[in-house]
């Protein structure tokens, strides 16, 4: 995904509020608008300075690396509490080998998406089952198009939204499959942040219902990612009970406030709990773990993968009703 700001206080680049991606997608037509450039090159350049200032100003705790679970086979991220981080493509197996003395068990996966901004030599059907052997869980990423009131190139088209929603929802589970992903996996859309009105945020609300929906109906679960200060964590808040919504299942939201929890003070607390959230409490820096150094994002996860029925055409779902696919109780 795309990436997160500063805690409580974003990051300022140019002289204006600055709100930095989950982690890559496509170049916008601007580099110093509302956020930072998606690619690293460019977005490294602005993120810098208050990554600096946030390491310098964050504990950072070394604990001893987990045990590797025992091979994992179940649906990504499942059941899970702990530390996770993502990076723009996919490190090499020696790579994840050697981040297995890390504090991470978790690791995010680009899987697609037209913003998607780094190759991914890596990411393969038989990496995935080897990553998952030795005990990592993913969580899958998907970068699709964006608001309609960025300056991204590949944006949601307000009168196509819920087509677009749903292909894309077809394309990621499509990617899920055939990466190895089990039915019943999460799959998380990346949505950067946005400021605009309100046809602007019923474009983005519809592509992202239409997106859960489709993602239930072929097998999948719905993540959504958004940042603390962005309209598009308001707004899935705003909407969070509005009939006829279908909202992600796994809220993913960003604050580099270098706290590992889900709670945050933008999100009420009954919504996605009990354990539906992760959290990017910290973004853009360097760790080196067994000898590799690799730029990351840190994540931490609380989740509980939810039981779930197939049913008719009609589902009621534990945080709400939708119609087609899958009933998540």
């Amino acid at each position: 995904m795309i990436r997160t700001r500063r805690a409580r206080v974003p990051y300022r680049s140019a002289g204006r509020a600055a709100f930095p991606p989950r982690r890559q997608i496509g170049r916008p037509l601007t580099l110093i608008a509302i956020r930072p450039a998606l690619r690293r090159t460019a977005r490294r350049v602005l993120a810098v300075a208050a990554a600096a200032t946030l390491l310098a100003s964050a504990a950072v705790v070394e604990r001893p690396a987990p045990a590797a679970a025992a091979g994992y086979t179940g649906p990504h991220p499942g059941t899970f509490t702990g530390l996770g981080f993502d990076t723009c493509a996919a490190p090499s197996n020696e790579q994840m080998n050697a981040w297995l003395q890390s504090p991470y068990r978790a690791v995010g996966i680009y899987i697609g998406g037209v913003n998607r901004g780094c190759a991914q030599a890596n990411l393969t059907k038989e990496w995935v089952s080897t990553q998952q052997a030795a005990g990592w869980r993913f969580f899958p990423l998907y970068v699709g198009l964006q608001a309609p009131c960025t300056t991204y190139l590949r944006r949601i088209d307000p009168t196509r939204a819920a087509e677009q929603g749903r292909e894309a929802a077809d394309d990621a589970a499509t990617n899920a499959v055939n990466l190895g992903l089990a039915p019943r996996s999460t799959l998380i859309l990346d949505i950067e942040h946005y400021e605009g009105d309100a046809a602007c945020t019923a474009a983005v609300d519809t592509f992202a219902s239409a997106w859960t929906t489709r993602l239930h109906e072929r097998g999948y679960l719905s993540g959504l990612y958004t940042s603390v200060g962005s309209y598009g964590l308001r707004d899935q808040v705003a909407a969070y009970s509005r009939p006829g919504y279908a909202r992600p299942d796994l809220l993913d939201f960003a604050r580099w406030d270098g706290v590992q929890t889900v709670s945050d003070p933008a999100i009420p607390e009954t919504y996605w709990a009990p354990k539906r959230r992760m959290k990017q409490y910290l973004g853009d820096h360097y760790e080196t773990w067994g000898g590799v150094r690799i730029n990351i994002d840190s994540n931490y996860l609380d989740l509980e993968q939810p039981a779930y029925t197939m049913a008719g055409t009609a589902q009621k779902r534990r945080y709400g009703t939708a119609t087609g696919g899958t009933s998540y109780r």
